[in-house]
């Protein structure tokens, strides 16, 4: 209804006022985004197609968005990238969602039901996907066809995989933390399609971190960083897995989630249920952060922008603000409404780059899409039941690395029992395509913890 009282002519059998209609169009430009990337006039894919390949003018003369800066940076691939994803955009009347398929051709189980705890897309491969399950297995599935390529059975280890981390620097190796405090470094190219009875073999086994919830990588692939449902830190060799650094009371409640920055090897941030952010240089000497910065509810998680500018703090109940990572001051809140609940644990994350934030929380069925420069909502994407009789809730979510305006979503239903699915989101494609992608379902049950 809002989105579409700018251009509405008609209501209640009466014409549209113009006031009301200037009005309405003042009020939508303040909160929403028409189009991506700030378009304001629907273009032709072909016309933006025709303009990249021969380099005139031409194409874009009639449109009205031919402002300065768009003549300025037509030749910049960038804004070619973001005309035909606006093009694209503005084309789907209701994005695409399809679940990823569990039936694998390679592991020959038709029936076989994965029950997704956590899942991170791989850095280099487009296609690789980890998956890690309340039964304490890793798959490694190809996201585009459903495929499982490998499965990691950590020791028969029945509890949760909780934490997923890729090496940068050497993409085949992952890093696997589970519930029980487990931490354990694999190579998936030395690992079998299916392992039928006994465990793979870690290529480094860590000390174990009591409570673990979370685990992270730094930029240099020589240190990894763990956090829990506790008050400590630890910092990991990753070549050896001995503990080089264990911290504690960093915070007064649990530490959910801890991230290296994405560039620098040596910074890290930790967020709190205590309500607090803060950033630390493991180098510094005494034990001192950098700085500390505070919401006004229990953190649930933070990251890093790719470029390391901003840190994206999601705290209980949607509030979601971007912080200057030099110094914490409050850059953006995107005022998401609160719904009143202490446990609906809320989760963003940045996709273009940093160009959008997705946002989703455990006890609503919303993906909410802000641009990360202005606040304003682009779109908000409700997730349906697909025949379980419940309503769908967004436990955690990811966005593709590789493809603009794509994302992941671990979806819960609660009623009439707690199972989970994955997927995936394409909001360039119509749900008119939704038969391209049929097959199996992902389930689990859950518990809110990790990112």
């Amino acid at each position: 209804m809002i989105t579409s009282l700018p251009h509405t002519e008609i209501t209640d059998n009466s014409p549209v006022k113009e006031a009301d209609t200037a009005r309405a169009k003042t009020a939508f430009s303040k909160y929403y985004e028409y189009l991506p990337y700030k378009r304001q006039h629907k273009e032709s894919v072909i016309d933006i197609l025709h303009y990249r390949a021969t380099g005139s003018s031409s194409a874009f003369c009639h449109k009205p968005f031919k402002t300065k800066w768009a003549l300025s940076t037509r030749k910049n691939q960038c804004f070619y990238t973001r005309s035909l994803c606006a093009a694209k955009f503005g084309c789907s009347v209701k994005p695409l969602l399809y679940p990823i398929t569990d039936a694998s051709e390679t592991m020959k189980e038709v029936d076989k039901r994965l029950r997704p705890r956590q899942f991170e897309y791989h850095p280099s491969d487009s296609c690789l996907m980890a998956v890690g399950t309340l039964d304490g297995e890793v798959v490694v599935i190809n996201h585009e066809t459903g495929n499982i390529l490998s499965c990691i059975s950590a020791y028969g280890n029945t509890n949760g995989i909780l934490g997923l981390c890729w090496l940068k620097q050497k993409p085949s190796k992952l890093l696997v933390g589970s519930d029980s405090g487990s931490l354990r470094l694999y190579d998936i190219n030395c690992v079998q399609p299916k392992v039928e009875d006994g465990c793979c073999n870690p290529t480094v086994v860590f000390d174990d971190f009591e409570q673990l919830t979370s685990v992270h990588v730094n930029s240099t692939d020589d240190r990894c960083l763990t956090s829990g449902y506790s008050k400590k830190v630890a910092i990991y060799d990753i070549c050896t897995g001995q503990r080089l650094q264990l911290f504690t009371d960093m915070h007064r409640e649990p530490i959910n989630v801890a991230k290296f920055a994405n560039h620098s090897p040596n910074l890290f941030v930790t967020s709190s249920f205590d309500r607090d952010i803060k950033m630390w240089d493991s180098r510094h000497k005494p034990w001192q952060p950098c700085y500390t910065a505070s919401s006004s509810r229990g953190n649930v998680m933070v990251v890093f922008s790719p470029d390391d500018l901003y840190l994206l703090v999601s705290a209980v109940d949607n509030e979601v603000k971007q912080l200057l990572a030099v110094d914490g001051r409050l850059h953006m809140d995107l005022g998401i409404v609160s719904t009143g609940s202490a446990h609906n644990y809320t989760r963003s994350y940045y996709m273009n780059g940093r160009d959008y934030i997705i946002s989703g929380s455990c006890e609503e069925p919303t993906i909410r899409i802000c641009c990360a420069q202005t606040g304003r909502r682009l779109r908000d994407i409700s997730l349906e039941s697909t025949g379980c009789g419940s309503s769908m809730f967004v436990q955690s979510l990811r966005s593709d690395p590789f493809r603009h305006f794509h994302m992941a979503v671990l979806a819960a239903y609660f009623r009439p029992v707690s199972k989970y699915e994955i997927i995936k989101v394409n909001l360039l494609s119509s749900s008119h395509s939704a038969e391209q992608h049929q097959g199996g379902l992902k389930t689990c049950h859950s518990c809110d913890k990790g990112g």
